[in-house]
């Protein structure tokens, strides 16, 4: 499909501008949402029809904005795709408190408060698609990212519970569940963590195949598309049979722990950090 209104949180890098190019591609407006607006610009000249709306997601008067500006120059948003997002891993004692209350606002509160504003727009069309971008994280979790799992756990029930709150309406919901994602901001920026686990490179993907899966989920909705497809046997293990994935997280965790305690301390401020997009 296309001349659809897309708008795209998070796009000004990573998955969230791979994503509006995507959708640009495919012949559909966009509207570029991010707290950069030169990076939008910037990405913004390389699209044929396109909406720059700087906003800071925390803000209740920003979320208002984004859609009274989308609104006002194309009449309708036909797919929102949530993406912009924050990551910070530590152990959970480490975590100052405000680095744990952003973790939540941005990856879960913000998308919540603009699929809320979203979606008396789609209501009123009888039709939209919502397309929430999750993570492996938010099916298995893993230590030192304790705050990070807990945000895209909710957003995993958010999504499914929206899904059958509003798909008699003719909405659809859908969440794309990546694992590690090459060419991102946040594996750039992130510093060394205490402990990192994510896997061979055989289980990563990048930003283009996310974004090919999003305007997929787009043009043909379904609740969930898991990205790499080997993670979905991995979920599926670590429902099953969760004391397995334990034993196995616990050897490297004891490990770790070992190696800080024996360790020079490390400044909270100085560990692994996702800015906001």
């Amino acid at each position: 499909m296309s001349g659809r209104t897309v708008l795209v949180t998070g796009a000004s890098s990573g998955i969230g501008e791979a994503t509006a190019r995507a959708f640009g591609r495919a012949g559909d407006r966009v509207v570029l949402v991010a707290r950069r607006a030169e990076r939008l610009q910037q990405l913004a000249a390389e699209l044929p029809d396109c909406l720059v709306v700087p906003a800071d997601l925390t803000r209740r008067d920003d979320i208002a904005r984004i859609v009274e500006a989308a609104m006002a120059r194309y009449g309708t948003i036909d797919v929102l795709v949530n993406n912009a997002g924050l990551g910070r891993y530590d152990w959970l004692e480490r975590l100052p408190e405000e680095e744990i209350r952003a973790q939540v606002e941005v990856n879960l509160v913000a998308p919540i408060l603009l699929t809320r504003a979203v979606l008396p727009v789609m209501q009123a069309q009888g039709r939209g698609v919502i397309i929430n971008v999750g993570s492996v994280a938010g099916k298995i979790a893993t230590p030192t990212m304790t705050i990070y799992n807990a945000s895209k756990f909710g957003l995993e029930g958010f999504s499914e519970a929206l899904r059958r709150e509003v798909q008699p309406q003719g909405i659809h919901v859908c969440l794309v569940t990546p694992g590690p994602v090459a060419g991102t901001e946040f594996s750039v920026r992130r510093k060394p963590t205490p402990l990192r686990v994510t896997g061979p490179r055989w289980l990563r993907t990048n930003t283009g195949r996310v974004a090919e899966a999003i305007v997929g989920l787009a043009d043909r909705p379904r609740p969930r598309r898991v990205l790499p497809w080997p993670y979905g046997a991995m979920i599926a293990l670590n429902t099953l049979l969760p004391s397995v994935v334990d034993r196995l997280v616990l050897r490297v965790t004891r490990r770790s722990r070992g190696n800080i305690l024996r360790g020079p301390r490390v400044d909270p401020g100085e560990t692994g950090k996702r800015e906001k997009e």
